[in-house]
């Protein structure tokens, strides 16, 4: 028996050591990262991480070659001064490895974003989570983003402790917007809601957009030198001086019995007032044109009303294109319901979360995130800076200007720290941690919300030093096959 196994150890010695097993890793690693390489070029990097970086069978095949460079030093023991060379060059291969294990296990590659005059200190990592929420009971759950091909044949997954299923998946995604009538009784958000087309607007085309009384965001659309509006009667938060002066403005105002009218007003103060005759939406006879009395030659056409609209968002699969200076990359959605009803299902893009109550009256939250890690200090936006190409309003460069804050003082209030400025070339590295400028969100009349890149690399000197002795040994192992081929020819002579 202990033959036996002596005899299996110095196969697999012997397979450890030899060169055919350098060769095929070596070749089997240029091989995979060509692969890498084309399907980032083709689709994007989260696909090439998918597939090759991330994958089990990647890490396995760098381990291989670990113990392949391990057992081949060990196997010149007892070492000797002629080693050196050899060794070096070994030694900084094996540190390049251990150095990027180490950055694997305890390195952080994600962006924080931060807004004029705020501090954040939370790094979103391109990891998703999903956050369960039953009672008290919370559990955060790791939901592995996956590409095309592998999301249209995802089966589902139940989280029966939840009462919870994922019935689908959109790696990259794009949201439409939908609204549908409610039954006051429902028990879900709702408001007045009216899809609307506007014909001669002054940006030129026919815009046609939806108006929501349940959302601030929803409830008012400007173009050009008119606002769209839709308020219920009574709100005064939305009555006019609510907005700037010098533009025109329509609100349509709905009232509790259901009913809709509209009240007009131009540049110049001149006001209109009508109620709307509902019922030639009911037949859909003629459109339901309305006039607002500008000077401009505008018309409103009514498409929709619902009393007691409710939001939907569905999402569609879109091409990841090449993402230029400010851009929106797209970002997954999940399809979600209740186990016990399969009918109650609804979307979740990234960042959104969803309230579902059970047929045994039990509140269930979900929500789809960014897994996030805390920095042990925070990043305040003093100012972000944005410059244009002369003559057009095409983003030339962009920066931040920072301030770490890592101390507080009695009141609760950050402690004043210098200002660091951080450019598309230029990075900010402090306390262990680099941070780059990599975009912003795209806002009106100027961008004050900056998205930097962040990276802790706690293998890096170990890759450093790894990259310098193999160098080193690389070139001492050159040199001694010069100097051996130069005394055996002047030997031989």
């Amino acid at each position: 028996m202990r033959e036996s196994l002596t005899r299996v150890l110095e196969g697999i010695w012997r397979i450890l050591i030899s060169l055919k097993l350098a060769v095929l890793v070596i070749a089997s690693l240029a091989l995979t990262l060509s692969v890498a390489t084309v399907l980032e070029s083709l689709h994007d990097s989260k696909t090439a991480q998918y597939y090759v970086y991330r994958a089990a069978w990647f890490y396995g095949l760098l381990a291989l070659l670990g113990l392949n460079i391990l057992a081949v030093a060990l196997s010149r023991l007892p070492w000797k001064r002629k080693h050196t060379p050899f060794l070096m060059a070994h030694a900084g291969i094996l540190m390049i490895l251990t150095g990027s294990w180490i950055t694997y296990r305890d390195g952080l590659d994600g962006s924080l974003q931060v807004s004029e005059g705020e501090m954040n200190s939370a790094v979103e990592l391109d990891q998703h989570v999903l956050v369960m929420k039953v009672n008290e009971d919370v559990q955060t759950v790791p939901f592995e983003w996956m590409p095309a091909p592998v999301a249209e044949k995802f089966a589902g997954r139940d989280f029966p402790e939840f009462g919870i299923r994922v019935d689908q998946i959109i790696p990259d995604a794009e949201p439409r917007v939908r609204f549908v009538e409610m039954p006051a009784s429902s028990g879900e958000k709702s408001a007045p809601a009216v899809q609307v087309k506007i014909i001669g607007a002054p940006m030129g085309g026919s815009p046609e957009f939806w108006l929501w009384a349940g959302d601030a965001g929803w409830s008012s659309q400007k173009l050009g030198p008119a606002r769209f509006l839709i308020r219920q009667a009574g709100r005064q938060d939305l009555e006019a001086g609510a907005f700037p002066s010098g533009e025109a403005r329509f609100d349509f105002v709905s009232s509790k019995d259901g009913s809709l009218s509209f009240e007009s007003v131009s540049v110049r103060g001149e006001k209109k007032t009508g109620k709307i005759d509902l019922s030639k939406l009911k037949t859909g006879s003629a459109p339901l044109i309305l006039e607002p009395g500008w000077k401009m030659p505008i018309r409103i056409q009514l498409k929709a009303y619902m009393a007691n609209g409710a939001n939907r968002t569905d999402y569609i699969p879109v091409k990841v294109k090449p993402q230029g200076m400010g851009t929106a990359i797209p970002q997954p959605a999940i399809r979600i319901s209740l186990m016990e009803n399969p009918e109650s299902k609804l979307w979740l893009g990234l960042g959104d979360r969803a309230d579902f109550t059970g047929q045994d009256g039990v509140r269930r939250l979900i929500g789809y995130y960014p897994k996030r890690v805390v920095l042990p200090f925070g990043i305040q936006l003093d100012r972000f800076e944005l410059k244009h190409n002369p003559g057009t309003m095409d983003p030339a460069a962009y920066s931040s200007f920072v301030r770490v804050v890592d101390q507080i003082n009695k009141a609760g209030e950050a402690v004043e720290a210098p200002i660091h400025h951080i450019t598309m070339n230029e990075p900010l590295e402090s306390k262990g941690y680099t941070f780059y400028q990599a975009s912003y969100i795209p806002e009106v009349p100027r961008p004050v919300t900056t998205i930097l890149s962040v990276n802790h690399d706690p293998g890096r000197w170990l890759k450093y030093w790894g990259s310098i002795l193999l160098i080193l040994g690389s070139i001492s192992l050159y040199l001694v096959k010069v100097v051996q081929r130069k005394r055996k020819v002047e030997v031989t002579s």
